[in-house]
């Protein structure tokens, strides 16, 4: 018989936007580690269950060392989803969230994931170069590292970049822009490692950062660098599918000429790009419900 909690959770991941599929694997690896820690403390810190702790901790953190990491490279992915604390996980998460929507609204949702995980790599390659690059870092080689914060750095600057003028409301601030957020989140970034605090996980946020500005800046040139992400994502879902034949017949609608098609497209992105630019003028709340509709609309085709 099937597990109704693991049933429900599958349910909620299939028909879950990106931001419940990041958030809904974050906390599940959360409560696995954090269960196995419980019972590890009530077992008296038997020594099998503290090998067996030590193990799941080494496979899913990040050695920041190239060494360790060609050992295990699966590291440049897990460490991303990993957290050990329950404030940790909890302010990523809800970052995630809020930022997460927003860069739906005026994207789309299929370059979330893409991001977030870019955004990672980036963030892990980039203290791993500058532990091996920069004497005065080379004692913290080896350290571990885990955490989404990298991930979620680069989604708040990618949005900060892409609608710098979009007001967010702030608890006990009020509305304010988000190019001074993302700056605000740097600037603490650059000051924890000049104080010598979580240098490793502070570093990797400033290469998150840098990579959620080159995805923006690339991708208004015309580049999406979630492609190739998206694209092999498709082929392991086309993989794990089996579609069975259907039987029923379908009446299929005269096909446009390629002609009308690209006439169509052209129509609809100049719409689209005429109230992006009134976003980047005056605000997104100065849309009309109309072009709020056709914005949605947009962001779930793409």
């Amino acid at each position: 018989m099937a597990n109704p909690l693991v049933e429900d959770f599958k349910a909620k991941f299939r028909s879950g936007n990106p931001i419940t599929r990041l958030i809904l694997i974050n906390v599940a690896l959360f409560l696995f580690v954090s269960i196995f820690r419980i019972i590890t403390f009530l077992s008296g810190e038997s020594g099998i269950f503290i090998l067996v702790e030590s193990f799941i901790k080494d496979n899913l953190s990040i050695s920041l060392s190239f060494v360790d990491l060609a050992q295990k490279p699966w590291t440049l992915i897990t460490y991303m989803f990993t957290h050990f604390s329950l404030m940790h996980i909890f302010w990523n998460m809800m970052t995630l969230y809020w930022f997460g929507q927003l860069f739906i609204n005026y994207t789309n949702s299929k370059k979330l994931i893409p991001l977030y995980l870019l955004g990672g790599i980036s963030g892990a390659l980039l203290t791993l170069i500058l532990f091996t690059a920069i004497p005065a870092f080379q004692p913290f080689i080896g350290a571990p590292m885990i955490g989404a914060s990298a991930g979620v750095t680069s989604i708040i600057v990618a949005t900060a970049t892409l609608i710098p003028n979009v007001n967010m409301n702030m608890m006990f601030i009020g509305p304010v822009k988000l190019i001074y957020v993302a700056l605000f989140v740097i600037f603490i970034d650059v000051l924890n490692v000049a104080s010598y605090d979580n240098i490793g996980g502070n570093i990797s946020h400033l290469g998150g950062a840098l990579m959620g500005y080159l995805f923006i800046f690339q991708y208004k040139r015309g580049v999406d660098f979630s492609k190739g992400i998206n694209r092999f994502f498709d082929w392991i879902s086309g993989l794990l599918s089996i579609k069975p034949k259907s039987k029923m017949k379908v009446a299929y609608k005269r096909k446009v000429t390629d002609e009308e098609y690209n006439y169509i497209k052209k129509v609809e992105q100049e719409n689209i790009d005429r109230i992006l630019d009134k976003i980047s003028k005056s605000g997104y709340e100065s849309l009309s419900k109309s072009e709020k509709e056709i914005l949605f609309k947009a962001s779930g085709k793409k």
